[in-house]
């Protein structure tokens, strides 16, 4: 994207902070002056609240986003980036932690947003495939059955691999 254009890249923001249904507050004034502070939240937000499975793969990688400062956060976050979503950001770390650089900062909060989403999509459809399946198992209708059968009164479920469940306890 090209630089120049402040407010074109504020509205950009916007438009994604809507996609991303980011519930709190966003500090245009310190987004336009480049501060720091403004842009944390929604990063923050972005990679540990809008979706269970990029938290659960922040988990899974041992990447810890909550009680840091600015600086062990920012320095988590670029590995975070460079790791997961191949992603080298257009400012240093340090250049990030100062006042200033807003258009980049802006540009560069939207690019993880982008991440994000495509992250969450991509994980998500991973998801859909085996609870289709499960879907699928748990939809097939049982033939009435006859009254020299017993009956249970317990519930009986399938679980992710597909064998079944009752009471808890796994069948075969």
């Amino acid at each position: 994207m090209a630089t120049g254009d402040l407010k074109r890249s504020l509205r950009n923001l916007e438009q994604v902070l809507r996609s991303l249904n980011y519930p709190q507050e966003v500090d245009c004034v310190g987004l336009v002056k480049g501060d720091t502070a403004a842009s944390l939240p929604i990063i923050s937000y972005s990679l540990t609240s809008y979706s269970p499975y990029v938290a659960e793969l922040l988990m899974e990688s041992n990447i810890e986003l909550i009680a840091k400062n600015d600086l062990r956060f920012i320095d988590t976050v670029y590995k975070l980036l460079r790791d997961q979503f191949n992603y080298k950001p257009i400012l240093t770390k340090k250049q990030f932690l100062q006042c200033g650089f807003a258009e980049w900062k802006i540009q560069i909060i939207c690019d993880i947003l982008n991440c994000v989403m495509k992250k969450h999509k991509e994980l998500s459809s991973l998801e859909k495939i085996p609870s289709q399946h499960r879907k699928k198992v748990s939809s097939v209708k049982s033939e009435p059955s006859s009254s020299t059968e017993k009956t249970s009164t317990e519930p009986v479920g399938i679980d992710i691999t597909g064998r079944f469940m009752t009471s808890g306890k796994v069948g075969k």
